[in-house]
């Protein structure tokens, strides 16, 4: 029996040499003059070195995003599209976009309410638009802080790339003539680590009732699509959708999650500027 689960173990650990060292799998959109033969290792190493040359960049967000407690018969769908420029040092950002709600039963009018939204974050402070009383607001200095921490974990594609190297043995690796995509598709516990992670890094200030919440953290699906450009190594588009269920004060909510994000204009942004209208008139929250 120990000589068989040794067996085991040492094919396991071969198909997983093979899987990491195997060349992009190319589609039919893949000329034979533009077919790569780089590893999936070597993509990932050669996408990380060269993040650290990013100062800035563009996104775009298209995100579909649904909440249901059954129990209480609550549901919640809500759709967004955001356009966003970032710088890395220092860290500026402005973001604008729209988000659009819609709750269904019987005091609300199923109809979606649309929201716009804008905001500007930098060294001057994090300033945001209010749609209600069509107000610019600043957030206290302590609520700047967190946001900064939170915005340098998330707005860097990168970053998922260094929180999923550890799953590099799960990825299909495939090729076209100017992208690598790879692609991720899992369920269950070994994935609950890694989203319970992400979801605390948005979360810095989360205290024991939430921490205990995110343990109950259950992902039914997790799908990721990553386009790196075959040239430069920079991350063109990152799809990611999620399906979990989380124990809310002992009845389950589902959370189906559908983001889509393409990355451009890498190092073209060059400088941030919050209006001089926003910095004379915005009230200090």
């Amino acid at each position: 029996m120990k000589k068989w689960m040794t067996l085991m173990a040492t094919s396991a650990l071969a198909l997983s040499l093979v899987a990491c060292n195997t060349s992009a799998t190319p589609t039919s959109k893949t000329s034979e003059e533009n077919t790569s033969d780089l590893t999936l290792k070597q993509v990932f190493e050669k996408s990380l070195a060269q993040s650290e040359s990013i100062e800035s960049l563009s996104a775009d967000l298209d995100m579909v995003q649904k909440v249901e407690v059954p129990a209480q018969d609550v549901a919640m769908d809500s759709t967004s599209k955001m356009t966003m420029d970032l710088i890395v040092d220092p860290l500026s950002m402005h973001q604008k976009g729209t988000t659009s709600t819609t709750i269904p039963g019987e005091e609300s009018s199923g109809q979606p309410q649309e929201m716009e939204m804008e905001s500007f974050m930098t060294a001057d402070g994090f300033f945001t638009h209010d749609n209600m009383s069509q107000q610019w607001m600043k957030l206290p200095k302590d609520v700047y802080e967190q946001m900064i921490s939170i915005s340098q974990k998330q707005a860097d594609p990168s970053q998922q790339l260094k929180d999923l190297e550890a799953f590099m043995d799960d990825f299909t690796f495939n090729q076209d003539d100017k992208e690598y995509v790879l692609k991720l598709s899992a369920a269950g516990e070994k994935f609950n680590e890694l989203i319970q992670k992400q979801l605390a890094e948005t979360m810095p200030e989360l205290g024991a009732d939430e921490q205990e919440m995110l343990k109950e953290l259950n992902i039914k699906k997790v799908d990721y699509e990553i386009h790196i450009d075959k040239e430069t190594f920079n991350t063109t588009a990152l799809n990611v959708v999620m399906d979990m269920t989380m124990a809310v004060d002992g009845e389950e909510m589902t959370l189906y999650q559908d983001m889509k994000s393409t990355f451009s204009n890498y190092n073209g942004v060059k400088k941030i500027v919050v209006p001089q209208e926003v910095l004379d008139t915005a009230q200090e929250m």
